[in-house]
């Protein structure tokens, strides 16, 4: 699939929200241990479709896809480490991730175009910060992003033939590729409900405590607690 020309709403939203955020004392670091994270997560799961997958082609393809996961979360790994330390704190250790079993769960067609749909991802955000970093003058990081795109671009342009290979024409493949958006727009949603949830239920919790402080206090005053032992009758 042809690497799209006109930039997507999302990532338009990448570009205007990234010159703020990554700004933030900390958050370059947690950010990019954020992707090691992701990378190891991404390692395991391709490690499960190599032991999982019918053809040793694609075996081959898989393992060599880990490989590249298990180098990305290193190097992000030690990107954070760096920042951290060079502002006086520890660092965050090395990252880890919950497989998801996705291979097992989705089938080999639907995998390879959630694959082919995260790299197209990743390789639109990390030529943003590449970019971005690039007008920060931090060298570094600006060469990490650059280094890690050139696999993404391969790893999406072998995702892309596969899913092709794998469903025998392009149109099904777009489709699956369809479905595969619906698929991580509606575990976003979930995502960002459970997270929505959380939040109100902290706050209901303290607007309840803060609106009976004032009759616990009344109460308090009201009946003052005995001081002393208590002695039974």
């Amino acid at each position: 699939m042809p690497l799209s020309g006109a930039p997507s709403l999302r990532v338009r939203l990448v570009r205007w929200v990234s010159p703020l955020v990554w700004r933030l004392p900390g958050h370059a670091a947690r950010k990019l241990h954020d992707f090691a994270g992701a990378e190891h997560g991404s390692m395991l799961e391709l490690r499960a479709a190599a032991r999982l997958t019918s053809s040793p082609e694609r075996q081959a393809l898989y393992l060599r896809h880990a490989l590249d996961e298990s180098r990305h979360a290193a190097l992000f790994t030690r990107r954070s480490t760096t920042l951290r330390q060079s502002a006086g704190r520890a660092s965050l250790g090395l990252p880890r991730a919950q497989p998801e079993e996705l291979f097992e769960r989705l089938g080999e067609v639907d995998f390879v175009a959630h694959v082919h749909r995260a790299e197209r991802h990743g390789r639109e955000q990390f030529e943003v910060y590449a970019a971005l970093f690039g007008r920060f003058g931090d060298a570094q990081t600006r060469a990490l992003f650059e280094g890690i795109l050139a696999d993404e671009r391969r790893h999406e342009s072998y995702s892309w033939a596969l899913l092709v290979s794998l469903t025998g024409d392009e149109a099904l493949a777009k489709r699956t590729l369809a479905r595969a958006a619906w698929r991580g727009a509606w575990a976003e949603w979930r995502r960002l409900g459970r997270a929505m949830g959380q939040r109100l239920y902290v706050l209901l919790m303290l607007t309840l405590y803060a609106s009976l402080a004032p009759l616990a206090l009344l109460v308090r005053v009201l009946q003052p607690a005995a001081r002393g032992w208590k002695t039974e009758p």
